[in-house]
Parts: structure tokens; sequence; C-alpha cells
């Protein structure tokens, strides 16, 4: 504990010297008063900003009113003077600081008489403000009054109203009053207590019911009585009276006496006293003197060096501040008395006095010292007051000793399980992140420690045969249960898995297992768990809590096959399966599916077609080997009894939907394989094996299906193939004849279904020999009027022809005579210039052109075999002209026009020549 006394600076105040009257601090304000009626208050965060404040004295040339003691209330907001006239006067602070802010020094504002205190005559020594701003005082003559400043309204009143509530028939020395119904009233020799009373106006305090009497002081002092809170002391002849009303036993006779004589010599007594937390100051003459109320010591003292002429008067305290602060005052100066560290003087008194929470509530306590305070707590309660729970608490706040050999302590006791599993509990809680390895042993401990409680309890349970304390075992089972659950959400993550489930697993524990499980979110493993367990239900709806689709692909084909149909549903609700991932567990559940089929025929739904059909027609999945799986699975299942026409249509339907997206080679075969004729005939259709599907459907006795292969348009450009079919068509129904039909019916639907690609010149090899030309007569008459018909047609087109060809030949014959007359002035259709000044050549199309130009037109074109014949004449003429003939270059030229025929036609390709001079024109 460290004490200074340091002098507080007062020289902006000129009438200082030996002038103060009282000092009083409160709420971090400092208000100290002067004889001649001033009063300084100055807010301590702010020194500089002093208000100075005036009473208004009467001031007579032979008696001068003055000054003598003041109180401030616990707030700052009221101050409570008297002067030697025993006149009394109550200030508001807020309304005399709004007044000297106005400029009215002069101004009464906020400055009250007490009126009624001016009747009783009295002389009051001692004040005490109530919580509720009322106060109690109490006189020279042994009256205690009430004065009540606030009203019912919570307003002050101008006119305080004042009664008495207690008469003593000596001088109150001191008056401790809480609030809470409890008082202490020092007078004379004497000091009594009150608990649970009321204290109003029409209060009259009875006989107390506890008091003790001490030897009065011969010699009157400044102030006997000092309280803080539930503490008070009391200076008594024989020495110091100190004591706390928060006593649950007697009081006062619980109350310590600190001796005068054992007080340091001194000339001086006791002027003033003052109490800290754990400490007396004591005034006498100009020495400042500290006692550690826990050992009756002193613990300090020093003198402060006073001016000539200088009186100490008191002390003074400000309790309201997270650390008390108290001041010495004389007639002349203010000191302050600064202490500090005032725990590091009491922590370990208190220890030794067992007072561990008291010790544990002083600040300024290091880390060390308060786990050396919770160990000695923990000591005493286990091994003085036998309370192990409440010692473990201690014990886990403390890290004197090592955790085994705390453990070790708390289980050699009394081998209680509770009580050590509470200390691995607080020990937890008191480490921090770091310390990451002690928090998973210490966590993994208590697992076992919550599993060795379960046990004892579970044997208690098997063991009690009385109801009454079966039910109470059977709830701290749920007790102790609850409290596991709570311990894994709060400490999750200090745990470490594959511990905790060891644990668990060896003392099975599978509740409390899955719980673990859940909490951290190890899905897998809790889906594996009631795998093993069968429960089908709730291992799929972990499954859809996991949404995790590698979980689904490895756990598809148990639950598949135990639980079809919830399972199919759980895959359709979780995204990002792919559906070929559980193409193996669909087919072993179908291979399943087949057997029990074949016990029960009725009531029986594959789950897994309906999961790959979803896929296909609601998820618009088109991998080739889902339709092939699917298809698989119709064709194979086989049909009920009666139903084999309607499936067959249904897989026709589905393969028509869906073509393209399966392979046809693979489900032609699987049909053959089981059966299925009418998805073998559509499917060899759509192979174009036309043959194989019109004998398949024959061999079937499957006529009409036969007549619709037969019938299909791509046929139509294979004549040839279309009549082959349509014979073994013809074949099989004639063969089926047996009587009861006609044949001729029989033969006339047969050419006629067959659009007359069969005549009745095929279907007599078909006939057997039994067959009567009777029975053809009619359709034979009906094939020979055809083919006279027929016969008649292609004469009268050979005759039309005969005379076509002689039209013909006379045309040619006219255009050897034919000629073309020519316009004068008609220009050649290529140069523009006057045909007739140079050889030239007319066409029967109206164009004429002169040779030359004719030729170059033709060279210039594309037409290379007209011009390499040109060609060719030309370099013959050039090497000896005796050997061509100009006739032999006009057959070539005047074969066809350069204009109208292919040799202008085949020039489309070619790119446009522009004239540049024309182009220049249409500039803009």
């Amino acid at each position: 504990m460290n004490v200074e006394i340091e002098h507080v600076q007062l020289d902006f105040v000129t009438e200082l010297e030996r002038n103060i009257c009282s000092l009083r601090v409160q709420a971090n304000a400092l208000c100290f008063a002067l004889k001649n009626g001033l009063i300084f208050l100055i807010d301590l965060d702010s020194p500089s900003a002093v208000s100075k404040f005036s009473i208004p004295l009467v001031t007579a040339s032979n008696n001068c009113e003055r000054l003598i003691d003041m109180w401030l209330s616990p707030d700052a907001s009221k101050l409570f003077v008297k002067t030697n006239f025993a006149k009394y006067y109550l200030c508001d602070v807020a309304s005399m600081k709004e007044r000297i802010d106005k400029g009215l020094e002069n101004s009464r504002t906020g400055i009250f008489t007490v009126r009624k205190l001016l009747k009783k005559n009295c002389d009051i020594k001692v004040v005490d403000w109530g919580r509720d701003g009322n106060m109690l005082c109490g006189t020279i003559d042994g009256q205690v009054f009430y004065i009540e400043i606030v009203g019912k309204n919570g307003k002050q009143k101008s006119d305080p109203d004042v009664s008495i509530i207690y008469k003593s028939n000596n001088r109150i020395d001191g008056i401790l009053w809480d609030g809470e119904g409890h008082l202490v009233l020092a007078s004379g020799n004497s000091i009594a207590y009150w608990k649970n009373v009321t204290i109003k106006r029409e209060t009259t305090l009875g006989e107390p019911p506890e008091t003790e009497e001490f030897e009065q002081l011969h010699k009157e002092t400044s102030r006997k009585f000092a309280s803080h809170e539930d503490m008070f002391a009391w200076i008594t002849q024989t020495g110091i009276l100190f004591g706390s009303i928060k006593d649950k036993s007697k009081v006062l006779s619980n109350a310590k006496v600190f001796l005068t004589v054992e007080l340091p010599e001194s000339k001086h007594n006791i002027r003033d006293i003052m109490l800290t937390e754990h400490h007396i100051i004591v005034l006498r003459g100009c020495t400042v003197t500290f006692i550690n109320q826990l050992s009756n010591s002193v613990v300090f003292e020093e003198s402060i060096l006073n001016e000539a002429g200088e009186r100490m008067i008191g002390l003074t305290a400000d309790y309201s501040q997270d650390v008390p602060t108290f001041w010495c005052f004389s007639n002349t100066n203010i000191y302050e008395i600064v202490l500090s560290n005032e725990s590091q003087a009491v922590w370990r008194l208190l220890s030794e006095q067992h007072q561990y929470d008291a010790a544990l509530k002083l600040r300024d306590l290091t880390d060390l010292q308060r786990q050396e305070l919770y160990f000695q707590k923990a000591c005493y309660l286990l091994d003085v007051q036998d309370r192990p729970v409440e010692a473990a608490r201690c014990f886990g706040k403390s890290f004197i000793a090592s955790t085994t050999s705390i453990a070790l302590k708390l289980l050699n006791s009394r081998g209680n399980t509770e009580s050590l599993q509470v200390f691995l509990l607080a020990r937890l809680d008191s480490l921090t992140s770091k310390d990451q390895v002690q928090r998973i042993l210490l966590s993994s401990w208590i697992v076992w420690t919550f599993m060795k409680l379960l046990n004892d309890t579970d044997e208690g349970i098997n063991t009690e045969r009385q109801e009454t304390e079966l039910k109470q075992l059977n709830e701290q089972k749920d007790m102790i249960e609850e409290r596991l659950r709570k311990f894994f959400e709060t400490h999750l993550e200090c745990m470490d898995k594959e511990t905790v489930y060891q644990i668990l697993e060896e003392q099975n524990r599978k509740q409390a297992l899955l719980f673990f499980a859940k909490l951290i979110k190890d899905h897998d493993y809790v889906l594996s768990y009631w795998v093993r367990q069968e429960n089908w239900y709730e291992a799929l709806r972990t499954l859809l809590d996991m949404q995790d689709p590698e979980s689904v692909y490895k756990y598809a084909t148990i639950l598949l096959v135990n639980s079809p149909e919830a399972t199919i549903h759980t895959w359709m609700k979780i995204a990002g399966v792919n559906p070929i991932q559980l193409i193996p567990s669909a087919l072993t559940y179908f291979t399943n599916f087949q057997k029990q089929l074949r016990v029960n025929e009725h009531d029986k739904h594959n789950f897994a077609l309906t999961y790959l059909l979803w896929c296909i027609e609601e998820q618009e999945f088109r991998q080739t080997i889902l339709f092939n799986t699917a298809l698989y699975m119709m064709i194979s299942q086989g049909s009920p009894i009666g139903e084999e026409e309607i499936d067959s249509l249904r897989l026709i339907r589905f393969l028509d939907a869906h073509e393209g997206y399966y392979d046809k080679d693979y489900i032609l075969r699987l049909s053959v394989k089981f059966r299925k004729v009418e998805v073998s005939i559509y499917l060899y259709t759509q192979l174009k094996l036309y043959e194989d599907a019109v004998m398949l459907a024959l061999e079937n006795n499957m006529i009409p299906s036969a007549k619709l292969v037969v019938n299909n348009k791509d046929l139509e450009c294979d004549p040839k193939l279309r009549k082959f079919l349509w014979l073994q068509i013809a074949r099989s129904m004639l063969s089926q004849e047996d009587g009861s039909r006609d044949v001729k019916h029989t033969m006339r639907t047969i050419i006629s279904e067959s659009n007359e690609i069969l005549e009745v010149k095929d279907l007599l090899p078909l006939f057997d020999e039994f067959t009567t030309i009777a029975n053809l007569k009619d359709e034979l008459i009906r094939s020979l009027e055809k083919h006279g018909r027929s016969m008649r047609q292609i004469s009268e087109q050979i005759k039309h022809s005969v005379v076509i060809k002689k039209e013909i030949l006379r045309d040619i014959e006219s255009f050897k005579e034919r000629y073309a007359i020519l316009e004068p002035g008609v220009s050649c259709s290529r140069c523009q210039r006057v045909l007739q000044t140079r050889k030239f050549l007319a066409f029967p199309c109206g164009h004429c052109f002169h040779t030359d130009c004719l030729i170059r037109a033709i060279l210039d074109s594309n037409d290379y075999n007209l011009k390499s014949k040109i060609e060719s004449f030309q370099r013959r003429m050039a090497k000896d002209k005796n050997s061509v003939k100009a006739e032999e270059l006009e057959a070539l030229i005047a074969a066809k026009c350069c204009l109208c025929s292919d040799i202008n036609i085949n020039t489309i390709d070619e790119p446009l020549g522009a004239n540049e001079e024309e182009v220049k024109k249409w500039q803009l």
C-alpha cells in the first residue's frame, strides 16, 4: 500500500488564509466554505472551472454572522449550510450556478432558509443524507431530525419539513442510515442499532433492539463518528469501535475495538476519523495515521508540515469514484491523501481469516495473487468445510498446482466424479484459444466423467426397486444427459472428434454419439449409423439434410433395395445427383425386384424405373445408357397376363418419342430375347430391315403388323422388294385359308391392299392343287380385261408416236428451205455496225453477226469444245489453205447463236467488266 499527502494549490482564492471552516468532496466535486460566507465549488474533472457562491450573512458591528459548517449531498446537487447564529440554509447548486452565469451574484436564487429548524432552537453536529435526497440530522442536545427536502412529486421543497424521530439523553455523535432499513446512532457513551425500519416524517424510533455502552471521551473532538456503505467507526475513551451492519448476527457485539493505547504516542487527541475499504484514517493534530481493520495495527503515519497559525480541522472523502479519494483540510490549506494499492496490504490477511470472497473483490490484485486466493479457498472448502463441488470450481480458476494433482486430490477426498467434472470444466473455461492441446485433453477428460456419471446412474437404476428413488434416478440421468448435450454445444471447438467418438462408442452411448455427430455436422457418420441400425427413414432424412451426391452413390444400393419408394423421392430432392452413377444400384434393385415378382406378380412397382423415367422425361437427361437401362427394365420386366399388348404399345410410344437416344441394335436384341414381338417389328422397321420385320410378324401370325411394315413409304422406291414382301404376306394369308372364308375374297383383298402390286398371275403359284378355276374365274377375267385395256393403251401410244415422227421429219425438210428477210440498215448484233458491209450470218432467232465478229465472240466465250475446233481449223488453214474448206468453218460457227445459246448463258459466273469512262460519268 502506498500513501502520499499532496498539497492542493488554491492560490486563486485571496481570502483563504485562516478562513476555511469546512470541506466536502462528493461526486468528484470539491466544495469548501469560508467563514465569511463564500463557498467555492470546483469540478475535479475540470479544475479550472470554479464556481463561487455567497451565502447572505448578517454583518453587525459587534457580532458578525459566520459560516461554521456545511454538508454536500452525495450527488453534489444540494448544500446544507450552518452559521454561528444557528441559521440553516439549503442551497440548490444548479440554481446557484445558473444565477452566477447570468451575473446575478447578489441574488438569493437557489438558497432557501430552513425556517422550521429555527423554531427548534437546535445545534446540528452530524448529518447523513438518504438515498431519496432527504436527510437525518443529529444535535448536541440529543435530538434526531428527519428533514424532508424532496416532496412526493420528486421536486425540492422551498420550505423543507422537519420532524423529530428520536431523542437521546446525550449529544448525537454519528448517524449511519443506509436506506434499506438499517440505522446506527452513536450518542454519548452508547451506540444503538435498528433494523427493518422505515424512516418518514411521521416515524418515531422506539427502543433499539441492540445497544452497546462504552466510556465516553473526556474531551470533545470535532467528529467522533464515520461511516462508509455498511461500515461504521466510533471513537470512545477506550478506543475506536468499528464494524459492519451487514453482519447477520449481532451487529454491535461483533464489532471490533482498536485500543487507544495501541496508537503511537502523541500529545494530541483524535480530532477526526475516516474509513477506507480496509483501513481507518485518524487525524491527531497534524498527523495522519492509517490503521488496518483486519490486523488492528498501524500501517502508516505521517505528519503534515503546517504553517504558523495553521490549525487542522478534519477529514473528508469522496466515495462516489471507482477509487475513493480522501482529503484533509486546515483553516488555511487543503491536502489530498492519495491512497493506492490498498489491496496489497490486506489480501493476505483476508486469506488468513478465510475471507476469500472479500479478498477476491479487491482491486489491483495480480493474476498470481488471485490464483493463490482461489487455491487457498478451494483447499479450505475441501479440507475444512467438506464442500468438494464448490472447491472444484475454485480449483479450476487456479493454476498454482497441476491439473493432475488437483484431480487426484478431489478423487482421493471422496472419490467424487461430479466434483472432478466441475473442476475440469472450470479449468477448461479458464484456458484461452492459444492452449488448444490442453483444451482438447480436458474436454476429452470431461466427456469421460460424463460417461462415468451416466454409468453410475444406470447401475443405480438397475439395482433400485423403490419407485420414488427410481424416478429420481431417471430424472438425474436426464439431467446429466442434458448437461452433456449443452457441454457439446458450448465447447465444440475444443474437442477432438475421433477421441470423443471412441469414448462414446466404448460406453455404448448411441444417443450421445448421434447428437455429437450431428452437432459437428459429420453427416456421413450419422448416415452410416442409421444404415447400420437399418433405420431407413432416419438415414434418408440425414441424406436429404446432407445434399451430398457422393453419399447418395455410396449408400444407393442398400437404401434402394430396402426402402425403394422413399429412396427415389429423396434422390429427386437432392441437387447435383448424376443418375448414371446410380445405374449399378438400380440394376441390383431390379434383379431383386424380379425375384420378388416371380413370387407375387401383384402390387409390384419398379421404383428404379420410375426414377429413370423421371430423369429422362422431367430432368431431360439425354445419356444413351439411361435410355438403354430404362428400356432394359421395361422389356425384361415382363407383363401381367392380359396386358402384353398394352405394354408393347407403351414401349413403342416411348421408343418413338425418344428416337436417337438409345442403341437400337441393343434394344432389338433385348426385344428378340424377351419375345417382345411388336417392339422387335418396330425396331426392324426403324433399321430398314423390312424383310426381317415382315418375316417375324408372319412367324408370329401378325399379318396386320406385316402389312404396316410393307406400306412404309421408304419401300416405295424399291418396288421389287415390296412385291417380294407382299408375296410373303399373300402366301401366309392363303396358307391360313381353312375353307371358312371365300378364296376369291382373300385374293381380292391381297390385290387391293397391295395397291395392285400383286396380280393374279403372281398369286397363281401360291394356290394349292385343290383350288378350282371357278374360285379364280372372276379375278382372272378382271385381270385379262385390265391387261387388254393396257394393250390397247400401248397400241394408241405407238400410233401417236408414229404420227409425231412423221411431223418431225416434215419439219426437218421445211427447215432446209427456210429463209429470213433482213431490213435495210440492219446492224451486227455484236459490233453494231451495218451488217451488209462484210460477210455475215443470220440465225433463226433473229440475231445477225459479221462472220469475223461471230468467230471472235465464240473465241472469247467459255465454250472450249467449239473454240478448240475453230482454233484447229485456223491452224490447218495457216499451214495449207487448200487443205480446208470454207463450208467446214461455216458449219462450226453456224451451229448456234452466241447470244441466246449456252455460249452466252455459261458466262453468268464471269465477273462484269466496267468501262472506266462510264463509271466516271456516274460519280457525284
